[in-house]
């Protein structure tokens, strides 16, 4: 997948202990690039195959020609073979939903087909080789290396089998059965808790600043469960009853952050973006955010650092959504 990560699965025959041949993926395999190379095992063969027949044609040896036939065989018996085997292969991957630039992730994949032995990797950026035999399930580290929604992967494959003549490499690319959200790490930023006004608010009160407000409403009789400390003692003892006050609710707290990209440095804007938005949140305050999302602007209250986050990494480059009337605004440039 382009410059994020992603999973595949696949359904593979090999069990996940180790109880078959593509059970478990292990780390080996130098790294190698293009569509193929001959090894030093072939330029023996071809030699050897060369020699023998014009030795034996001149000599008139059919024994040192029939060796020579049978090392062209397997010269291209060993070119032909990779190319066969790794064009049968079937590769099915599943990545995580959510991701942060910068993490390691698992991606799960499965192979389908025949090879003795398989390299495989995961690209952008390249992972390392892990050494299988298919038909295999496993799991391939990758590394979320920007921000973005991707829905596909690549993944390369490699093998020399049978013979090490050949060494055929072939990358493919999957569609993901779920496209993985690939946020902005968060910058290092302080909370912004700036009143905001009410009516632009969800009356949830995770959206609200803990805590009760200073001011009375209004008293009303004691109910079973109420604290002690809301029992408004002088209203009781002039009643001569219990009662308590109900008081308003406390103000909400918060930020409109407009993220704009147009810039030479989004993906620093994106960061901070996250990195006041994320503190905020964490600190019981309110986030709006506009950004501009596939072709529109795009402007909403986040409830929680995962839903700025995927807001975030929908971000693209073009006039965001105006931030709401009376709310403090924190706009973010590249």
């Amino acid at each position: 997948m382009s410059t994020s990560t992603a999973s595949e699965t696949t359904t593979g025959r090999a069990g996940p202990e180790g109880r078959g041949p593509g059970a478990a993926l292990r780390g080996g395999g130098p790294g190698h690039q293009g569509p193929g190379d001959l090894t030093l095992t072939s330029i023996v063969l071809f030699t050897l195959g060369a020699y023998g027949v014009a030795a034996g044609a001149a000599t008139g040896q059919e024994a040192v020609v029939a060796v020579g036939g049978f090392a062209f065989t397997l010269f291209v018996v060993g070119i032909v073979w990779p190319i066969w085997s790794l064009a049968r292969l079937q590769v099915a991957v599943v990545a995580p939903t959510d991701a942060t630039v910068g993490d390691a992730v698992e991606l799960r994949i499965g192979i389908t087909g025949r090879a003795s032995r398989l390299d495989v990797r995961a690209l952008d950026p390249p992972g390392m080789w892990c050494r299988t035999a298919a038909p295999a399930d496993g799991r391939l580290p990758h590394a979320a290396a920007r921000r973005g929604v991707f829905r596909s992967v690549r993944v390369q494959l490699r093998t020399s089998a049978p013979l090490g003549v050949f060494v055929r490499t072939r990358t493919v690319r999957i569609t993901l059965p779920a496209p993985i959200v690939v946020a902005p790490r968060p910058s290092v930023a302080p909370a912004v808790l700036q009143p905001v006004p009410d009516e632009r608010v969800s009356s949830g009160s995770t959206l609200l600043v803990p805590g009760g407000g200073d001011t009375v409403r209004t008293v009303r009789p004691y109910s079973p469960g109420d604290p002690a400390r809301l029992v408004h003692w002088p209203t009781s003892a002039r009643r001569g009853e219990i009662v308590v006050r109900e008081q308003e609710p406390p103000p909400a707290l918060g930020i409109a952050i407009v993220v704009d990209l147009r810039g030479g440095a989004p993906e620093v804007a994106a960061s901070l973006a996250a990195g006041i938005g994320t503190a905020t949140l964490a600190a019981g305050g309110v986030v709006w955010c506009g950004t501009f999302e596939d072709g529109l602007p795009v402007g909403e209250t986040v409830t929680d650092a995962r839903g700025l986050g995927r807001r975030l990494a929908r971000a693209g480059s073009g006039a965001p959504a105006e931030p709401p009337a009376r709310w403090p605004t924190r706009v973010v440039h590249a």
